[in-house]
């Protein structure tokens, strides 16, 4: 079954738009790293769906970076969830229509491109709520 096929996949994704979106950027807790991190804070639907650890819903963030209301939801979800683009993020964070004008426009193209080689390497750490690469 793909993400696509579960509605419950979609049914949390539904109503997650821009202006709804909240994170912070904080440290990450590993001592070994000094980068900052993206955490989705709200929408409470957005906040159950980085937290998840379901690589379905990976595929349905980037179908939803074709939706102009959804793309900002699912860049910063995505992000969250994997680590990647988090840049990207910070630098729009004040922005998001800026983020959408400029490089959301590819976005979805890129995410697809980046997840495509990964996808079968990708494995959830629960205690990071978060994607790790399996090497």
């Amino acid at each position: 079954m793909t993400g696509a096929e579960d509605p419950q996949v979609r049914r949390r994704l539904e109503g997650v738009a821009t202006e709804d979106v909240e994170f912070a950027s904080m440290r990450d807790p590993s001592p070994k790293n000094l980068e900052r991190r993206i955490v989705v804070t709200a929408p409470a639907e957005l906040v159950e769906v980085t937290a998840t650890g379901d690589p379905r819903v990976l595929d349905e963030l980037v179908e939803l970076l074709g939706e102009p209301d959804g793309a900002w939801a699912a860049q910063v979800a995505l992000s969250a969830m994997t680590r990647h683009d988090e840049k990207a993020v910070e630098a729009f964070a004040r922005t998001p229509e800026d983020w959408l004008e400029s490089v959301g426009a590819g976005a979805q193209a890129r995410w697809r491109d980046w997840l495509a080689p990964r996808r079968d390497r990708l494995e959830w750490d629960a205690d990071r709520r978060m994607f790790v690469e399996r090497s």
